[in-house]
C-alpha cells in the first residue's frame, strides 16, 4: 500500500504509461474501432487538420491494433496513445483569476467552431470532456488515479496560477458520439452529460450543432454557479460557488436558450463572448475569483505560495470514504 501503483484506476479501459523513447507521460485507452470513432479522431489529427490552431481535439500519438477479441471487446479494438491531460477544473486546481476562465472558454468555443466548420458535431461537449495540458501549471506532475497528489501518490501537487505560465492549452476528448453531418441534416437520440437539453428526443429530429452550443452554455453555467467542489464535513456536502463571473450570465442565457432556433451558432456564441470581454476593464481580467462560501481564512490560505503552504499545513493522505480531512486540505 506504500507503492504509488497501489492506488486503483477507476476506469478499466484507461491506464497511464511512459513512452520509452523520450520519457513522455501518456494515457492508453482501449477502444472499439467503429464504436469509438477512431477513424474520425485520426482524420482530426491529420497534418492538414492540425494546421488550424483552433483545433483542440485531443492529440493522437499512436494507434496500436489489438490482434484479438474478447467478451469485453467482441469487435476489433485498438489502443489509443494520447497525452496525459488534467481536468478543466478540479477542486484542488481551481480557476483563480477572471482571465483564466475567459482564456479557457475562448479556446473551448474556438474548438467547437472549428468542428462545426467541418460539419462535425461532438454531441457531448460537456464539462468532463474538456481537459488541459498541465505541464507548466503542475511542474511536479501528478498521479493519474489520484490527481491531487504527485506521482508518488502521497505528496500534494504544487501548482502555479494558470495566468502566470505560458498559454495553457485546452483539449476536447471522447469522440464516441461525434459525427459528420451533411448540411441541413438533423439527428435523434439522447447524448452527453447534460440531461436538460429541451429539444433532445429519441423520436423528434433536432439540430446536433445547436446541441453542442447548449452543452457548452451549460459549462458556462457551471463555472458561474456550481463549481464542482464538494467539501467533506460531518458527512454533509457544501457546494461552493465562484464570485466575480456574473458578467457571463448573458452568454449563459443565450447559449442555453430553450428554443434552438433562437439559440446562436457556435460562431455567434464566440463573438458574444469576445464582445463581453472587450467591455471589461483590463485590470478586471486579473481580478481574483473565489468560491462564494469561502471564508476569509480560506482566501488567505488560497493565496499562499506553494512553498509556504506546505510548511504551514500538515499534508493529509486522503483515503476515499475517510473522515477528518480539513476543509482547506480537501479543497487543495
Amino acid at each position: 500500500m506504500e507503492c504509488p501503483d497501489s492506488i486503483p484506476l477507476f476506469r478499466h479501459k484507461l491506464m497511464d504509461a511512459v513512452r520509452i523513447k523520450d520519457g513522455v507521460e501518456v494515457v492508453i485507452k482501449r477502444v472499439m474501432l467503429e464504436e469509438d470513432n477512431v477513424p474520425l479522431l485520426q482524420y482530426l489529427n491529420s497534418p492538414e487538420m492540425l494546421k488550424d490552431p483552433r483545433n483542440n481535439v485531443v492529440r493522437l500519438l499512436e494507434v496500436i491494433a489489438v490482434p484479438h477479441t474478447s467478451d469485453t471487446f467482441p469487435q476489433p479494438s485498438a489502443l489509443l496513445v494520447m497525452p496525459k491531460l488534467f481536468p478543466l477544473s478540479a477542486p484542488h486546481l481551481p480557476f483563480r483569476h477572471v482571465r483564466e476562465v475567459l482564456n479557457a472558454l475562448d479556446q473551448i468555443m474556438e474548438g467547437i467552431v472549428f468542428l462545426h466548420e467541418h460539419r462535425i458535431a461532438h454531441r457531448d461537449a460537456c464539462n468532463h470532456n474538456f481537459m488541459m495540458d498541465p505541464t507548466d501549471v503542475i511542474p511536479s506532475g501528478f498521479h493519474f488515479a489520484c490527481n491531487w497528489h504527485q506521482p508518488d501518490g502521497v505528496t500534494r501537487i504544487h501548482f502555479r496560477d494558470r495566468c502566470l505560465v505560458p498559454r495553457v492549452k485546452y483539449y476536447l476528448i471522447d469522440f464516441e458520439t461525434a459525427e459528420i453531418f451533411p448540411p441541413n441534416s438533423l439527428t435523434i437520440g439522447r447524448y452527453g452529460q447534460v440531461k436538460d437539453v429541451p429539444e433532445m428526443s429519441v423520436t423528434v429530429p433536432y439540430d446536433p450543432f445547436k446541441l453542442d452550443v447548449y452543452q457548452v452554455g451549460s459549462l458556462v453555467k457551471t463555472l458561474i454557479e456550481v463549481i464542482l467542489v464538494t467539501v467533506l464535513r460531518d458527512e454533509s456536502h457544501l457546494h461552493q460557488l465562484y464570485e466575480g463571473l456574473d458578467f457571463l450570465e448573458p452568454l449563459r442565457d443565450i447559449m442555453r436558450c430553450p428554443n434552438p432556433e433562437l439559440r446562436p451558432t457556435a460562431s455567434q456564441s464566440l463573438e458574444k463572448l469576445r464582445g463581453i470581454v472587450s467591455q471589461l476593464d483590463q485590470t478586471y481580467l486579473a481580478h481574483e475569483i473565489w468560491h462564494k462560501e469561502s471564508t476569509p481564512s480560506y482566501r488567505k490560505y488560497q493565496t499562499i505560495s506553494p512553498d509556504e503552504k506546505f510548511k504551514k499545513w500538515k499534508r493529509i493522505l486522503f483515503i476515499c470514504g475517510g473522515k477528518g480531512a480539513s476543509t482547506l486540505d480537501t479543497i487543495h
